[in-house]
């Protein structure tokens, strides 16, 4: 199960691992839409360090923008090193060579976060803190800001999420089907406390 919705973690992969994810989210202007990523792992974060090259497609179809699939999109990348305690750290950006409708949103934005994995009673659950610009901060503002997400996991298959992005705060549930496959269905709500005169939206 995923730790997170929206906000990056300390922990990576590694060579060999390829990974696919697609995210949708309902929106103000009752018009929904979906993004899809693919991303790989290199290195290997326990010896020295691991990063992560994705590359993402910002819109499935053209109902919330001009763009329909694979007309728009970035690029991400991650470098990431395991550290004692069941603990990871790392540094990314995400949204850099961008083409497409993709050019008109945020710059591209860097952060940098750490987790660590604690026990709570017979379960556990995975702490994340970090600071980051961009998507991170309040629209406008410039510098960083902080953002953090805790995960408790009540099975290695199901995880109970809550984080705060440094713009909204969202809950979720993360649920891994089967134990033998590396998927996982994460549900959640954005922006529980309205910011902005918005109201909450699913995200899936």
């Amino acid at each position: 199960a995923s730790p997170t919705l929206e906000t990056p973690v300390g922990f990576g992969g590694r060579w060999g691992d390829v990974g696919v994810g697609v995210f949708g989210q309902t929106l103000p202007n009752s018009n929904e839409d979906a993004s899809a990523g693919v991303a790989i792992g290199l290195g290997d974060p326990d010896a020295y360090f691991g990063a992560e090259l994705g590359l993402g497609f910002s819109s499935l179809t053209n109902d919330n923008s001009e763009d329909s699939f694979g007309e728009s999109g970035g690029f991400s990348f991650k470098l990431h090193r395991n550290l004692p305690g069941y603990s990871a750290v790392s540094v990314g950006v995400n949204g850099f060579g961008v083409w497409g409708g993709a050019e008109d949103a945020n710059d591209p934005c860097h952060y940098v976060a750490y987790s660590k994995m604690l026990p709570v009673g017979r379960f556990a659950s995975i702490l994340t803190i970090g600071a980051g610009t961009e998507v991170f901060n309040d629209p406008g503002e410039d510098g960083a800001n902080v953002f953090g997400s805790a995960a408790l996991y009540l099975t290695p298959q199901v995880a109970l999420i809550g984080e705060y992005t440094g713009r909204f705060a969202n809950v979720a549930v993360s649920v891994a089907p089967y134990s033998w496959l590396p998927m996982a269905v994460t549900v959640g709500a954005v922006n529980v406390t309205e910011r902005y005169d918005t109201d909450t939206e699913l995200a899936v």
